[in-house]
């Protein structure tokens, strides 16, 4: 009996929906706007009347359903992982073994002994500079100085043995050490037109040209480069000075070479810049074919390095307004319980937790920034 009222109440309902539809079509039709306005003021007073049941009926569900109050959170257990600070300072690489020979004697290029790109060691001729007879001079003040020494040294042995003048002697003592003078000075102007290597190390460029008139300051000649020997100065904020020394580990990172390079702080200066308060530290590069001076690097210095700190997401942090910083847990109840921490180091988007918080503590991770203290959380797993 009951399923045939509801039944019968149903079809009633549907009619009279259907009934309502055909007249408003119909009232369309007539173009009876006074009719219309009065079914739209009907039709309103049951939406307003609608909506105020459907607030009652979720205010009521929210007051009365527990679960809806719950802040869905995920959690995780804090870890120990390797952790470190680094100062970043943008340097270039240098060398210095890396100049430009110039001349030391005026003359035309007679002859260009290398190439470039060719590797040279200390002391190879790398140009001559045209001497203009000056070897021939050179070798007749040679030969002028070998009797010279002769005559010396036989009026040597006489004067020893008292046999001729004391006169003679000096004169030819004198006329030696005179000869010696011209031609150490001659043979000295006659090396100044040869180019010789400094250092070891490689042509990079030549500027000059087979026959082409050198001039001394005016006319550079080469350039030469040592690799061997390279090096890395940057300067170093004052507050660092404490955690920087000598052997402090750092990264030189080259962009333009896609390239990092591991090694260690090699020298400190022990003067502070009193215009931008900086200290200078220089790092040794090993010999390496791949870089070249005046390349752009950036230089990182790791002043800290903890291989077992405890660390966390920086993101689930808090603060209060006196600055003190918290994480949430969940207690046996299932509601958020704040825990104050101690931070220090920043690295990769996680920081070192210093006080707080020990290995393998179960800390709110998703939803920590959308739970209070006290609030009832449900803990979903991933």
């Amino acid at each position: 009996m009951k399923q045939l009222i509801l039944i019968l109440t149903i079809l009633i309902i549907v009619s009279c929906n259907n009934k309502k539809e055909i007249d408003t079509n119909k009232l369309i039709e007539n173009k009876d706007i006074s009719a219309l306005e009065q079914k739209r003021y009907e039709l309103v007073n049951q939406i307003d009347f609608l909506q105020k049941d459907l607030n009652t009926v979720i205010s009521a569900l929210n007051r009365l359903d527990s679960s809806k109050k719950r802040v869905f959170v995920t959690v995780m257990a804090v870890k120990t992982s390797k952790i470190k600070n680094k100062i970043s300072l943008q340097s270039i690489i240098k060398t210095d073994q890396n100049i430009v020979l110039q001349p030391e004697f005026t003359g035309p290029i007679s002859n260009i002994k290398v190439v470039e790109g060719q590797s040279v060691n200390k002391g190879d001729v790398l140009m001559i500079v045209d001497d203009g007879g000056l070897e021939q001079s050179v070798e007749f003040q040679k030969e002028q100085l070998k009797l010279s020494k002769t005559i010396f040294e036989r009026q040597s042995r006489l004067w020893a043995n008292k046999i001729g003048s004391e006169i003679e002697y000096l004169e030819a003592k004198t006329a030696f050490k005179t000869q010696k003078s011209r031609y150490s000075q001659l043979d000295e102007q006659l090396q100044k037109s040869f180019i010789t290597a400094p250092f070891d190390g490689e042509i990079d460029d030549i500027f000059i040209e087979l026959g082409e008139l050198v001039t001394p300051g005016q006319s550079p000649l080469l350039r030469l480069i040592s690799t061997s020997e390279m090096y890395l100065e940057a300067e170093v904020p004052e507050k660092y000075l404490k955690s920087v020394s000598v052997g402090t580990p750092v990264e030189i990172e080259i962009p333009v070479l896609n390239k990092k390079i591991n090694t260690k702080i090699s020298f400190i200066g022990k003067h502070i810049n009193t215009v931008n308060r900086t200290f200078r530290v220089v790092v040794k590069i090993k010999k390496t074919d791949s870089l070249s001076p005046n390349l752009i690097s950036t230089l990182h210095i790791f002043d800290y390095i903890n291989n077992n700190a405890l660390i966390i997401p920086t993101n689930i942090i808090s603060e209060n307004s006196d600055g003190s910083e918290y994480v949430y847990s969940v207690n046996n109840n299932n509601t958020a319980q704040k825990i104050f921490i101690k931070t220090g180091n920043e690295e990769n988007g996680y920081v070192e937790v210093i006080e707080g918080l020990k290995e393998n503590d179960i800390i709110i991770n998703e939803g920590a920034r959308l739970v209070k203290e006290g609030q009832a959380v449900q803990i979903v797993v991933e």
